[in-house]
């Protein structure tokens, strides 16, 4: 009986490969083994179920969270504690008493929202940090189709672009120097048009629009 895929080793990618990366690879295996691209019927059920593992691996790797959470249940379990054979806890360094967070009980939940925590801020903060310091140029969308709901691609330039689980949202427009609103407890950033009398607040992918 073998055990899970990596979805890594599928797409072929290594486990530190950007988002574009994890796409680029995809799009190649797709073409590759779509089923409607082979004539033989015997080749084509196995092109059907090389596509099957490649579309999964895309679902898990494709997405933020989900790729995120993969990464974690990867990691290997901590080794057990060891008895300790220092000194008594009244002569550590700590303090007569010894450490005062010792025997402090952490219930699974608040665990795991420690470690899946910092990891889903920082890709906040990155797409933040990307969406706040692009400015539209020349090679720009149209001013007028920067609409609250419309999606925006940012890898070159801002434009407008369909919708799908990697692209930032417009939430709101308005006055340049606004402040944005918080839309499903996400910060939306602001991204000035040529204009430079208007903003546009974008959100992280998947944010609902108000």
């Amino acid at each position: 009986m073998t055990g899970p895929v990596d979805p890594y080793r599928t797409l072929g990618v290594p486990t530190d490969a950007s988002s574009e990366v994890v796409r680029d690879a995809y799009l190649v295996l797709a073409r590759r083994f779509h089923p409607d691209r082979v004539v033989d019927p015997s080749d084509r059920a196995r092109a059907a179920d090389r596509m099957a593992e490649v579309n999964e691996a895309w679902r898990v790797l494709g997405n933020a969270d989900r790729r995120a959470a993969y990464d974690l249940s990867c990691r290997p379990a901590p080794a057990p504690r060891r008895p300790s054979t220092g000194p008594p806890a009244d002569d550590r360094p700590y303090g007569r008493h010894g450490d005062s967070f010792d025997g402090v009980a952490v219930s699974t939940a608040a665990g795991c929202a420690l470690r899946v925590g910092p990891v889903v801020l920082a890709l906040v903060v990155m797409v933040g940090i990307l969406v706040a310091t692009a400015v539209l140029g020349p090679e720009g969308e149209m001013p007028s189709r920067m609409e609250a709901g419309r999606c925006v691609d940012l890898s070159t330039t801002v434009r407008v672009v369909p919708c799908t689980a990697q692209t930032p949202v417009i939430v709101a427009r308005g006055v340049a120097g606004t402040t944005c609103p918080m839309v499903d407890r996400a910060a939306a950033v602001a991204v000035v048009l040529p204009s430079r009398t208007e903003q546009v607040c974008v959100a992280p992918p998947g944010t609902p629009v108000p």
